[in-house]
């Protein structure tokens, strides 16, 4: 069985659908022409021009075969059971037969028959009664007796109507046709209900077959030549005067409408009529040379038979043409149109069978599935996909395929941008039907329209799909190829390869948008540290965010100059300004805060310093504030560039500069000292001609340049030279300002009377009065001080004197107080000492769990609560040594009572008690301190052993009911080995991976 269509192109969609019965069917009609057909739900009943009565399965295989007649059957009738089966034939008989036992009957009526219709309930009632009608002119109702079979004549005898052409039976009526009209007789009543006469226009019964249906119990439906007439059938509403003459029912003709064709079967269809309609051939004659028969030759060509459906009123709503064979040979009476119910996968569905000579088809009405392959076939594709997603009934479509189909309709049509809109609705997550869809835009040079609409995950493409996509935006459009960078996942295509592709349209054409986009794969490639110099090419401030977000301490010392540069630029922006305090920048602060970062090795900081300073050489501003901020951190890294200092002080910052020389060694004093005659600073001049040797220079530019007598004593007394004091008594001989600040400032360097017998007689010299009398007051005071000394019983007050008594009394302090340290006991513990040490009072074992012990230098060790007569835990400590020692003996039990606040807040305690005592330790306190020095040890160590028990403890609670972090197993067993993943087996803390980073461990090979 298999769908069959017409070689014509339809505009509009056809309202049925056709499927050719084949299998058995076809190889019986094909040695047998089809005569006559009656359907049933479940089988088809073909009778044929041999006599031959097939029943068939409405998938076309063979059931039953009878041969019951000689000659044509004419007509066949079953039951509503569908249990018997009748048939009628020319050669005068009618056979019944049960369809699945074995009762038939035979009946011989001598004359040719044309019609048989079973009693509806002929299964179920004794009578088995049936009527037929044929050439003999009656229609007989034959019922089963107790004698036998028994006729009643329906028609009447008295009046030659012809024969017999059609009948048909349902409920309690009957309707027959001949010559002369249509019957309609009330077999229940055995009254005949109506005659409806045939119309003048009507052809011959014989030449046009007159059809005849029921729409329900009280519609009959008359099809003639052209005419199709409707009769009700209805009750009287009032009953007769004579009920013996007159029926209860009462036939009235509804409507008539005329045709333009022959109306070879008309049925009801839904609240229609379908009309099969044989229309009349033209004139032409057959000229077909294969036709042998010469009688066919002779006929005029039939045309192509048409079903149409037409509404009660006789409008016309849709016609369509049969696809049947051979056509043209047949006339209107070798046609037959049945109802019919078959089985479906939904059940079973209302329909028709048409029937040729050569052919049975299968009629249905057009579907929501017809509906959907019709478009399909004319390659609507779009509408075939709307409705095929609103289908209410299962079907086999595979909606992704049309989607693909109309899909790819539309790019045929170049309708680009629609096939684009649709995609990713009808693709979906189908990865290769993505791929697929691309590559068919991209040989039509359509990339721009589909790129839009590519997934980048879920589905993700093949990352060959995304390359061509972003080589080809870097060809074509610069500011979408760089919102593909920052919009798409960088795990979908190959990094690095666009970067390299990047470069090479930079060489051709630096735009700012290609830096920026190659900016962005660097940062997506994880390589931040190339990302540096394309920010500063572009002006970006967002570079200080980027050094800080990826630590690139290393990276920015490369770029040194140039962040400088950018950064003093940005001052010029209120709104930007990097600039911070000192002057220096943000910069310069980076470069100085992470000296140390990541390079520990000393070599490799200088090699760092080293790369910044030359980048600033040539611009010393930045240089000075540079190696300025530098020698604030670690002086000694800038010990290289001493010079450079010397130079940049004095050209930045003159107030640093005489500190510098004065603590610096590693400068050249030759070329500090021209750096500073250069700028003519006379007193850093000094300095350097006092390191260089050259004092009598120095002390020449003190006092012809300066004139600063104290400078010139304090230059001396630095010098600690005779022959420079002797030159400063030589250059003051005629300045009596000098004479008078050397007698104010005279000191034991110098003899005063030295000084006054060098002043020239006659020399006028302001204030030398005040300056001699004191230095007499002075040259009293240490005359004194001498005297005490020889005569120790006078009590003189002097300066010296009162010194030497307080300096004797704090000596005296001080040493009683070694003394009574030295002579008293220490605190001791139940975890010091030795383990049979015994008190020596009480003879107990002198270390104890919750006991104090006191031990003293000579060796003896007692109890605590020997001495004082209570326990460890009630004595009131007297000595402050003692409540000291007892005040830092920190217990652990109490301490997990306490929260993390509380632990840190006590550990700084601790560590502040314990820094004081290592001051009076190295200030020489008692040997005690020691001890003290322990408890306080390990009262820190305590304290810090909960904090990392507790620290512990919350990862735990954490934690609990999942996998235990790496860094806190107690043991990975080989089970639990097993169990781990590839990516827990390689887990690392970030405290591991920090330390392998900072502090990676070499690898060694060893010869074997």
């Amino acid at each position: 069985m298999s769908s069959i269509s017409l070689e014509i192109d339809y505009d509009e969609e056809p309202p049925f659908k056709y499927t050719k019965i084949g299998a058995d069917v076809s190889t019986s009609t094909l040695k047998d022409s089809a005569s006559v057909l009656r359907c049933c739900d479940q089988f088809i009943a073909l009778g044929t021009h041999a006599g031959y009565l097939h029943l068939f399965s409405h998938s076309g295989h063979r059931i039953k075969a009878f041969k019951p007649h000689s000659a044509t059957i004419s007509d066949i009738s079953l039951d509503s059971e569908q249990n018997y089966i009748a048939t009628a034939s020319v050669d005068g008989q009618v056979f019944i037969s049960s369809i699945y036992g074995q009762e038939r009957y035979y009946f011989d009526i001598k004359r040719p028959m044309r019609c048989v219709a079973l009693d509806p309930h002929f299964s179920t009632k004794s009578s088995r009664a049936f009527i037929c009608g044929g050439l003999n002119g009656r229609l007989t109702l034959n019922e089963k007796g107790w004698l036998g079979h028994r006729q009643i004549d329906l028609q009447p005898t008295d009046r030659e109507e012809g024969p017999i052409y059609n009948c048909i039976w349902n409920n309690h009526l009957v309707a027959w046709s001949n010559d002369s009209g249509i019957r309609l007789y009330d077999v229940q009543l055995m009254k005949l209900i109506a005659f409806i006469p045939k119309l003048d226009i009507s052809p011959r019964p014989d030449l046009f077959r007159v059809s005849l249906s029921f729409i329900d119990h009280h519609t009959l439906i008359i099809g003639w030549g052209s005419i199709i007439r409707l009769v009700k059938i209805r009750y009287r509403h009032s009953a007769p005067l004579h009920n013996y003459e007159h029926p209860q029912l009462l036939a009235e003709i509804e409507s008539t409408f005329e045709m333009d064709a022959m109306i070879s079967s008309v049925l009801p269809f839904e609240n229609s009529l379908l009309v099969l309609a044989w229309l009349e051939p033209d004139g032409a004659l057959l000229n077909d040379e294969t036709i042998t028969d010469k009688n066919a030759q002779r006929k005029r060509a039939s045309k192509r038979p048409e079903l149409r459906v037409l509404t009660l009123d006789g409008e016309e709503n849709a016609e369509d043409r049969l696809p049947i064979r051979n056509f043209y040979l047949y006339g209107c009476n070798d046609y037959k149109l049945v109802p019919s119910l078959f089985p479906t996968r939904n059940g079973l569905k209302a329909g028709f069978y048409f029937m040729s000579p050569r052919d049975v088809v299968r009629v249905e009405a057009r579907d929501e599935i017809d509906h959907v392959e019709w478009l399909i076939e004319g390659k609507h594709y779009g509408e075939a996909l709307e409705s095929a997603k609103t289908l209410t009934v299962e079907h086999d479509f595979n909606i992704d395929e049309l989607g693909q189909m109309y899909l790819r309709s539309l790019i045929t049509d170049g309708e680009y941008e629609a096939a684009a809109s649709r995609a990713t609705e009808i693709l979906k997550l189908n990865t290769s039907a993505w791929e697929d869809f691309f590559y068919t835009f991209a040989n039509y040079d359509k990339l721009d329209v589909i790129i839009p609409v590519i997934p980048k995950k879920q589905p993700q493409l093949d990352e060959q799909v995304y390359a061509i996509i972003l080589h080809h935006l870097l060809q074509t459009n610069h500011s979408d190829f760089y919102i593909s960078i920052i919009e798409w996942p960088s795990d979908i295509y190959d990094i690095g390869s666009i970067i390299s592709a990047v470069q090479n349209e930079i060489e051709n054409d630096e735009k700012e948008i290609l830096l920026e986009s190659l900016a962005e794969l660097y940062l997506r490639n994880r390589q931040p540290g190339k990302v540096l110099p394309i920010y500063l090419k572009l002006e970006k401030y967002e570079v200080f965010d980027l050094i800080k977000k990826y630590s690139l301490w290393t990276d920015i010392q490369y770029q040194a100059l140039e962040l400088v540069k950018f950064d003093e630029g940005l001052t010029m922006s209120e709104s930007q300004s990097q600039w911070i305090e000192g002057g220096r920048g943000t910069v310069i602060k980076m470069l100085v805060d992470h000296t140390y970062s990541i390079q520990l090795r000393s070599s490799l900081i200088v090699k760092k310093v080293s790369r910044v300073v030359d980048q600033l050489q040539h611009e010393s501003r930045y240089l000075y504030l540079y190696l300025d901020a530098l020698r604030e951190l670690d002086g000694m890294i800038v010990e290289p560039y001493a010079d450079n200092m010397v130079e940049l002080y004095a050209e930045y910052d003159y107030s640093k500069l005489e500190g510098y020389l004065r603590t610096n060694t590693r400068y050249n004093l030759e070329k500090a000292y021209k750096v500073c005659e250069k700028r003519d600073y006379v007193q850093e001049m000094v300095f350097i001609l006092g390191r260089m040797g050259s004092n009598k220079l120095a002390l020449s530019l003190i006092i012809e340049r300066l004139g600063d007598v104290k400078r010139a004593i304090a230059f001396a007394k630095e010098q600690s030279d005779d022959d420079l004091w002797e030159d400063l008594l030589k250059y003051s001989e005629s300045k009596p300002t000098f004479i008078r600040g050397l007698l104010e400032n005279v000191g034991p360097e110098i003899d005063p009377v030295r000084l006054i017998k060098r002043i020239k007689n006659g020399l006028e010299i302001p204030g030398l009065k005040d300056a001699l009398i004191k230095i007499l007051r002075d040259f009293q005071i240490q005359v004194s001080c001498c005297s005490y000394y020889r005569y120790p019983n006078k009590q003189k007050i002097s300066l010296l004197e009162g010194c030497q008594t307080v300096m004797h009394t704090d000596c005296q302090r001080i040493l009683d107080e070694l003394l009574k340290a030295h002579s008293k006991g220490q605190l001791g513990g139940p975890y010091g000492g030795v383990a049979n040490t015994r008190c020596a009072k009480s003879q107990e074992k002198a270390y104890k769990k919750n006991e104090t012990t006191l031990v003293y230098n000579d060796g003896r060790t007692y109890l605590a609560s020997s001495i004082l007569g209570e326990r460890t835990g009630e004595v009131r400590l007297k000595t402050i040594d003692q409540k000291i020692a007892w005040k830092v003996q920190v217990k652990a039990h109490e301490l997990q009572s306490k929260n993390k606040t509380d632990l840190l807040n006590q550990l700084h305690e601790l560590k502040g008690e314990l820094v004081q005592l290592r001051v009076a330790k190295v200030a020489g306190g008692s040997a005690s301190k020691l001890t003290k020095i322990h408890s306080v040890r390990k009262s820190i160590a305590r304290v810090l052993t909960v904090i990392n028990q507790k620290q512990r403890q919350h990862v735990a609670e954490a934690y609990k009911g999942k996998r235990i972090p790496l860094d806190m197993r107690h043991k990975k067993t080989r089970a639990i080995r097993r169990r781990l993943t590839p990516k827990e087996q390689n887990a690392k803390t970030v405290r591991q991976h920090k330390r392998e980073i900072h502090f990676g461990r070499r690898k060694f090979a060893i010869k074997a």
